[in-house]
């Protein structure tokens, strides 16, 4: 530790240990602390006048017109396209879920496996003999 000048403190108010262990034996200087407070602060509105500033530029930029008119014509992704219509596909999924749903039919003709239209279906229980519920 470094040697404390004894003539430069006022023995009464330091005691020995402290200056021994290398307590500090003065307060922070006020004007250095009041200093660093201003430029704080100076610091803090330098950073919300930046901001203010960047905020009015942007905004001005929104209410300029489009750079091209690209901007209003719709982009189609590469070829090949999967859908060409996907509304008409849709109808004719639906169209052809709604004949298989009421219509009999054979779904494994060789397994003895067949359909029989939903309205039918949910009229009454099934059974395949008077013993053997469904």
């Amino acid at each position: 530790m470094a040697d404390v000048d004894d003539t430069s403190l006022d023995r009464n108010s330091v005691d020995r240990t402290s200056l021994e262990r290398g307590h500090e034996v003065a307060d922070v200087p006020p004007l250095k602390l009041f200093v660093a407070g201003l430029l704080a602060l100076a610091s803090v509105g330098l950073i919300l006048l930046l901001v203010w500033g960047m905020t009015s530029l942007f905004v001005g930029m929104t209410d300029r017109p489009p750079v091209a008119s690209i901007a209003h014509t719709p982009i189609e992704p590469p070829p090949p396209r999967l859908q060409g219509s996907p509304a008409r596909d849709l109808q004719a999924f639906r169209a052809a879920e709604g004949k298989e749903l009421h219509t009999l039919g054979w779904v494994d003709r060789g397994a003895g496996l067949a359909r029989i239209p939903i309205e039918d279906a949910m009229a009454g229980p099934l059974c395949t003999s008077p013993s053997q519920p469904v």
